[in-house]
């Protein structure tokens, strides 16, 4: 195992906490917001960091209000666009198109008393706003299509935005919950922008089928055992969808049979006694899954499962001494990166897991919750608690 090659590192704000990062498919250009979330009156957690629920002192309220952002680099460290705005707590999500054309993101946007939440996406050529709205909850996630004209977004319920190319995004459709005190934490839409994901912290699983904006298909799920969800993934392709619960186990959706039989296709427990789930990824074809979960005793298990023989086949499994939170895969699912930490510290990790071969892993002095594999696997980009954004070379480089 050697170290990684770091490329730059760039802390767009210090103090402030990276919670999202983005990266095209190429590796070309790189996203992050910044994001503060104030824990005095709470220990820090992977779970705080998936939730961060409002704060409940007046001090604590004054202290997350500030100016927070929105930024792209491309590779060689070059910003090519900030966007920033006075707001509250700031930037949780942000997304990049595939062909690195487009940017969203997506967080709180004002605090007390209407504590509005806000999605946004930005042409980075032109620098123009192609969507400014601003839903009654956080924006906990936003996902483009590979040419960043159709945008799915998770706060309160699903929303769908659709845009002509070259034009701005037009008034959402709404993708409703059953429990209106319910949010949506997961939010994802295909390569093609046509097929799309929608999941709930209480387990309720949304696949739609959509064009220009009008939801064709439509089918729900609820998972099972009253557990709670904070990680999905889809494939690029459609094909196949994931879901972690912490029941411990990850439910697999066949989308073309779930659209007439809504029901998983299969389930696996996640090895190790692993409960809640925080990161869930796929390769484009849905063939590979990474899966990663937290363990009582403390750290977690990461582990890959191939989608084969109707069932999740478990080809590999390694540990973090710390909470795993963020995971993802290249395109081929042959590496896959994960984002750990809990209260002071964080690593990032790299593994080839069909060689059973951990490729490097770096320390922070902070907890690292997001981490994200080019889909060519030439660049692995990666954010940390310590105010850093942080571009590695890949291994595929």
């Amino acid at each position: 195992m050697t170290a990684p090659i770091t490329l730059w590192t760039k802390a767009p704000h210090a103090g402030y906490f990276i919670n999202s990062v983005a990266i095209s498919a190429d590796g070309s250009r790189i996203a992050a917001g910044t994001f503060f979330h104030d824990y005095s009156s709470s220990a820090k957690s992977a779970e705080l960091a998936t939730l961060r629920r409002i704060s409940s002192t007046a001090a604590a309220e004054q202290s997350q209000y500030g100016v927070f952002g929105t930024y792209v680099w491309d590779n060689a460290g070059n910003a090519l666009l900030t966007k920033t705005f006075n707001g509250w707590q700031g930037v949780y999500w942000v997304d990049l198109s595939a062909d690195g054309e487009t940017v969203a993101s997506g967080g709180w946007y004002q605090g007390d008393p209407t504590y509005d939440g806000f999605f946004a996406a930005y042409d980075i050529a032109s620098q123009s706003e192609l969507l400014m709205y601003n839903p009654p909850k956080r924006g906990n996630m936003v996902r483009l299509n590979a040419n960043g004209t159709v945008l799915v977004a998770g706060a309160d319920q699903g929303y769908l935005f659709v845009r002509a190319p070259g034009g701005s995004f037009a008034a959402p459709v709404a993708i409703p919950l059953t429990n209106s005190s319910d949010q949506v934490l997961v939010a994802l839409i295909d390569a093609a922008g046509s097929t799309g994901l929608i999941v709930s912290y209480y387990g309720e699983v949304i696949v739609f089928v959509q064009s220009g904006g009008v939801i064709n298909q439509q089918q729900s799920w609820q998972v099972p055992n009253s557990a709670y969800v904070h990680a999905g993934a889809l494939a690029s392709d459609g094909s196949y969808a994931y879901v972690g619960a912490n029941d411990g186990n990850l439910y697999a959706l066949r989308i073309a049979d779930f659209l007439s039989d809504p029901a998983p296709a299969w389930s696996a427990a996640i090895p190790g006694g692993a409960r809640t789930i925080y990161g869930v990824t796929c390769s484009a074809d849905g063939s590979m899954i990474g899966v990663a979960g937290n363990v009582s005793s403390g750290g977690g298990v990461v582990a890959l499962y191939a989608n084969k023989y109707n069932a999740g086949a478990l080809y590999w499994q390694s540990t973090t001494t710390q909470s795993p939170n963020g995971l993802s895969m290249d395109a081929s699912g042959t590496y896959l990166g994960a984002a750990d930490g809990h209260s002071s510290s964080g690593d990032f990790t790299l593994w080839q897991p069909l060689f059973n071969l951990q490729l490097w892993t770096y320390a922070t002095s902070e907890m690292c919750w997001p981490i994200a594999i080019a889909a060519t696997a030439a660049y692995v980009a990666a954010g940390s608690d310590d105010s850093n954004v942080y571009l590695f070379q890949g291994p595929a480089a």
